[in-house]
C-alpha cells in the first residue's frame, strides 16, 4: 500500500511539480490550495494522510497557523509535516521545527530534494 501525502501549496504550479515528483515516486498524493481545503479534505477522509506538507505563505491561514492547529489536534498531531517556504533566512526554520514540523525546505527546490526527503521521513530508506 503506498503511503498518502497530502501538498498544500497556493501556488498551482507548485502543486503540480510536488504532485508529479511523489507520484512517480509512488506516493499517493492529494492537493489543495489553502486551509480550508485541507480541512473539508480531512473531514471527509477515510484514512488520515502520513505526511503534510504545508507551504508557508498563503493567504487566509497560512502554514505556519496550518501547523499550529495540526499539532493541536488529537487526531492530526502525530502527522509528520515538511514546511516550504521562498524566505532562505534562518529563522523561518528555526520557527518551522519550533511548532512541530519534521523538516523545513526553501523554495526553488529540485523535486528529486523533495522525494528524499519525504522517503527519509517515511522511514523508506
Amino acid at each position: 500500500m503506498s503511503k498518502k501525502v497530502i501538498v498544500v501549496d497556493d501556488d498551482q504550479q507548485v502543486r503540480e511539480i510536488v504532485t508529479f515528483a511523489l507520484t512517480r515516486a509512488r506516493f499517493e498524493v492529494v492537493s489543495v490550495e489553502n486551509g480550508q481545503q485541507l480541512y473539508v479534505w480531512l473531514s471527509q477522509c477515510r484514512s488520515l494522510p502520513d505526511l503534510i506538507i504545508l507551504d508557508v505563505m498563503m493567504p487566509g491561514e497560512d502554514g505556519y497557523q496550518l501547523c499550529t492547529a495540526l499539532r493541536q489536534n488529537a487526531a492530526t498531531n502525530h502527522i509528520p509535516i515538511i514546511m516550504m517556504t521562498a524566505h532562505d533566512e534562518d529563522i523561518y526554520a528555526r520557527i518551522s521545527t519550533d511548532l512541530g514540523a519534521a523538516q523545513h525546505i526553501t523554495k526553488p527546490f529540485h523535486p528529486l530534494d523533495l522525494v528524499e526527503i519525504v522517503k527519509r521521513i517515511m522511514g523508506q530508506q
